[in-house]
């Protein structure tokens, strides 16, 4: 168990969140964003995070959750809180349930580029690049 405390988040012992080597990020069937791992099944997601695909479709880099250690990605619900922060390198989640808990009994870090990255591929398969000016326009003079 971690505690997080808003005045007290310089204090966590970040060594002691253990590094997810088979991180994924994935909508489920229920088309509810969830954080998973091969070796450790479901590690936290976003229950109050209905129809996620439809919210993807407007999504770009900026809206991944994740914030600094000073101003973390925190959201809540009832019976849950995520808060997400990103660390010297590494992404931190904490996950408890209770929208204001300080104790989370799950609590995990991710390399930062392995977390954006899963993020945007999420992304882009909801939100695919459109170009400006396709190319082969009829319309263009030449």
């Amino acid at each position: 168990m971690v505690t997080f405390i808003d005045d007290a988040r310089r204090e966590l012992e970040l060594d002691a969140f253990p590094v997810i080597v088979d991180f994924a990020v994935e909508l489920t069937e229920e088309r509810m964003i969830v954080f998973t791992s091969t070796e450790n099944g479901l590690l936290a997601g976003f229950p109050a995070w209905e129809d996620a695909d439809r919210d993807l479709r407007h999504y770009v880099a900026e809206d991944i959750p994740l914030g600094p250690i000073e101003a973390p990605y925190d959201d809540r619900d009832e019976g849950w809180r995520i808060v997400i922060f990103e660390h010297a390198g590494y992404v931190y989640v904490l996950e408890g349930d209770d929208p204001n808990a300080t104790e989370f009994e799950v609590f995990f870090r991710v390399p930062l580029d392995v977390y954006f990255r899963l993020w945007m591929e999420l992304i882009e398969r909801f939100h695919p690049g459109v170009p400006l000016d396709p190319q082969g326009d009829e319309d263009v003079e030449e």
